[in-house]
């Protein structure tokens, strides 16, 4: 059977899971965040893992000791820096980056290894074939909101990421030093400018329409793995 472990930072972005697991037949709830399918032979873990680096890396490592997973992936939302898409936008990352990761001494960089080729070129067929805006690229990740103008331009040039977030290098770091493989699956919640605090505040008044595509951000992401193990029955490269 496929383990599969699914992550987000809050509980919004895997949320969708349970709801649409439910009403499919095939799958089986057999605890809180846990659900077999046995016809494809898969089960996935769901589990929250908490906002910034520290939180997704060792619950990220907690959970890899409890279930042993063939496959991690994180999903949920971020600030979008492909300036041609707009926000509700996907990114499926090919590489990952921690872009406040400093070090002098270049073997103490991070070690991450990019997403497998079988599993990139897997989502993306999902999602072309759902009609989703998306974008395959490099998702970066440091422990800030990313808003200001002037840090979200240099980071754009030196790593050349197409989204930001809080997490998702982190947990890529804890795969790869446990070698399995992993993706991060991201949709655009903002576009990390100066609308970003705004988007983000709790006093914001929420019309339906932003309420309708808040839900499709945090919907989309689980979504789309959901779909992909299902097409691709369990099996790995």
């Amino acid at each position: 059977m496929k383990k599969v472990l699914i992550v987000s930072a809050l509980p919004q972005e895997t949320e969708f899971i349970d709801e649409y697991l439910r009403d499919n037949t095939d799958w089986i709830k057999q605890d809180e965040g846990e659900y077999v399918n046995t016809i494809k032979d898969i089960y996935v873990y769901v589990k929250v893992l908490g906002v910034g680096k520290v939180n997704a890396a060792f619950q990220t490592a907690d959970a890899i000791n409890d279930v042993n997973p063939d496959l991690i992936v994180n999903v949920g939302v971020a600030g979008g820096l492909a300036d041609d898409l707009d926000r509700g936008s996907v990114a499926i990352g090919t590489d990952y980056v921690q872009v406040d990761m400093r070090t002098l001494i270049p073997e103490n960089s991070p070690v991450i290894d990019p997403t497998p080729r079988y599993l990139l070129e897997g989502i993306i067929q999902v999602a072309k074939a759902s009609e989703i805006s998306f974008r395959a690229g490099r998702i970066a990740t440091g422990d800030f909101v990313l808003y200001e103008r002037k840090k979200r331009r240099a980071i754009k040039k030196e790593f050349k990421p197409i989204a930001f977030d809080m997490e998702t290098a982190a947990v890529a770091q804890v795969a790869t030093a446990k070698k399995i493989d992993f993706i991060g699956i991201r949709s655009f919640s903002d576009m990390a400018n100066k609308k970003t605090i705004g988007l983000l505040s709790k006093k914001k008044q929420i019309d339906s329409a932003e309420l309708k595509l808040r839900r499709e951000m945090f919907k989309l992401p689980a979504k789309l793995v959901i779909d992909y193990l299902e097409q691709e029955d369990g099996k790995t490269a």
